[in-house]
């Protein structure tokens, strides 16, 4: 892959790579063209981040939609955000939080490791 070509693209689109880390809470604003420009609100944890430091990067999350369970994939640098609120990051020490999956109720209890000036912040204006 010709990551020079992948970083001229970027800095010509603008277009700018999301700080996100495994273990966040999130809250993603996402514009759905297909129905009448609506913004899609969509609560998630993020499971893994893949490339993080390059411009084709990609973070996998896990949330409740409708009472199911879904995973998404989305690009570090997706145009279609309009807001990425920062609700709550938690401690981990693995890299892929694959285990959580399995986990109900208690056990999928995490410690909260930032402060309360870091939470409800737009991690799109972070840069």
């Amino acid at each position: 892959m010709d990551f020079a070509r992948i970083k001229h693209l970027q800095e010509k689109n603008e277009n700018e790579i999301l700080p996100v880390k495994p273990g966040m809470l999130l809250e993603i604003h996402e514009k759905l063209e297909w129905e009448n420009n609506r913004i899609w609100k969509f609560k998630c944890l993020v499971l893994k981040v893949k490339n993080p430091q390059h411009a084709d990067g990609t973070f996998t999350v896990r949330g409740d939609v409708a009472g199911v369970m879904v995973e998404k994939i989305y690009p570090l640098s997706f145009t279609k955000f309009k807001k990425v609120i920062l609700l709550d990051a938690f401690k981990t020490r693995k890299s892929k939080l694959y285990y959580l999956r399995d986990k109900i109720g208690k056990d999928a209890k995490m410690k909260s490791k930032i402060t309360s000036e870091q939470r409800d912040s737009d991690l799109m204006k972070a840069k």
